[in-house]
């Protein structure tokens, strides 16, 4: 179990699996009304029904995952002192995936209406690089200093009911609004402004530890003490019954969509006002005080054979021991603001633009993109994007649109290469959905009928 302490603090980063950047521009796809309410409006016939699928996206700040990872033995495994190598002061865990059930859209004029369920995880973290030194190389090199290991941020899986109305303006533009249900299955959450300083001293070598770290759970820990917990963590689960507990919330999207024949633009905010208020299956874990363990003293006991290496760590686990409670909290969600558009060069050739701003624990981040799509067949087309999202390097992705029939499939990957090789990649993610189109088809060169 005490493997276990020593990476709980990783768990933040270890779980993390940013949005993917293709789907909000596909007008008439059902993956973009996600991001706009208003792109409704784009569906192709009077009756949608969305079908399952599933979006995943990562990104690792100053780290590609390939250069942690070494051969021993025949397996290949993390090497915390590769990985210690190649931080910075702070680095961002960031991951949002969901897993998309089923929802419904139709037309009735100029006015639009979805429902939709699907099952979102969002994770957005960071940690210091003096915490990976102090597991992988110890504290020599902190002698006479003191330094924060405490990370930020956290991870929370909910189930999102989605209520979308959309109103036609006129022939061409169209604005929409959705009110969001939310209901919370689990979450890990370091609570803001905590701190875990750290001091050597230079004379005995004395660990001084300044605790003031608040950690919120829900359905992530069978606790009993540092030594003896159990980790249940599991955000990825469809249970019918997490729809309706006390741990809810609501959240709100606004769009405006412009259709000009050739050329589309749509422009949304997204989650405002969103986050779960968390109030049953809560553990809160407080870590606070002042605890000193002196590194000389048990080097002398040592060597009179007075205690063993395992006291001497449980000595230390016991000065770390948090205090145990079940105080209800709040996790908000960050709101996100997407601004882009298409423009058909030629009846096979489709360029379109996209700028993204997502709050990432207080701090705006942008990222950019921009696509080509060409139209093979009829029913199939192929495109490429080009994005970039700070702090990482630009990267190449690819996507597809097929509409055999009645159906429409959608898949999409900002860095899709790095998927299907074991190639090195700080960014790496999925977008797989699929729709039935019913009804009659809509006008594509117009919103009211």
């Amino acid at each position: 179990m005490r493997k276990s302490l020593l990476l709980l603090p990783f768990l933040l980063a270890a779980s993390l699996g940013a949005q993917n950047l293709t789907a909000p521009l596909l007008s008439g796809t059902w993956q973009s009304t996600y991001h706009n309410p208003a792109m409704i409006h784009f569906l192709p016939t009077e009756y949608t029904v969305g079908l399952p699928g599933i979006a995943n996206d990562l990104r690792l700040q100053n780290l590609e995952y390939g250069d942690v990872f070494q051969q021993s033995g025949g397996s290949r495994i993390i090497s915390l002192a590769a990985w210690a190598g190649l931080v910075e002061d702070r680095n961002a865990v960031q991951d949002v995936y969901s897993i998309e059930t089923i929802g419904g859209a139709l037309h009735r004029g100029k006015f639009a209406y979805q429902l939709y369920h699907r099952l979102r995880v969002d994770g957005d973290a960071d940690y210091p690089s003096s915490l990976l030194n102090l597991v992988a190389l110890g504290n020599a090199a902190y002698i006479g200093q003191t330094v924060d290991i405490a990370p930020r941020g956290g991870i929370l899986s909910y189930h999102e009911v989605g209520a979308s109305f959309s109103y036609a303006i006129d022939e061409r533009i169209a604005v929409g609004g959705r009110i969001k249900y939310l209901a919370g299955v689990s979450s890990i959450e370091a609570g803001g402004g905590g701190k875990l300083e750290l001091s050597t001293g230079e004379e005995n070598y004395t660990l001084t530890l300044d605790k003031d770290l608040t950690l919120n759970t829900v359905r992530a820990f069978d606790f009993r003490t540092l030594e003896d917990f159990d980790l249940v963590y599991n955000p990825s689960q469809l249970r019918p019954g997490d729809l309706f507990t006390s741990n809810t919330g609501i959240g709100f999207d606004l769009g405006v969509a412009v259709n000009l024949d050739r050329l589309r633009v749509n422009a949304s905010v997204t989650d405002l006002g969103a986050g779960i208020d968390w109030k049953d299956d809560i553990t809160t874990l407080r870590f606070e005080g002042t605890s000193t363990f002196s590194g000389l003293d048990v080097l002398q006991d040592l060597l009179r054979d007075s205690v063993s290496l395992d006291q001497a760590a449980d000595s230390l686990v016991m000065a770390l021991e948090p205090g145990r409670g079940a105080s209800p909290y709040r996790s908000n969600i960050s709101a996100s603001i997407f601004l882009g558009g298409e423009y058909d060069l030629t009846d096979k050739i489709t360029a379109g633009a996209l700028l993204t701003l997502e709050d990432r624990l207080g701090e705006l981040v942008p990222a950019v993109a921009i696509t080509g799509r060409y139209a093979v067949t009829d029913w199939l087309k192929l495109g490429i994007n080009l994005n970039h999202r700070s702090g990482i390097r630009t990267n190449l992705g690819l996507h597809l649109l097929a509409t055999p029939g009645r159906f429409q499939i959608f898949a999409a990957s900002d860095k899709l290469l790095s998927l299907l090789s074991s190639g090195n990649s700080s960014v790496a993610g999925i977008r797989l959905g699929a729709a039935l189109t019913l009804g009659e088809s809509r006008s594509s060169g117009a919103f009211r009928p």
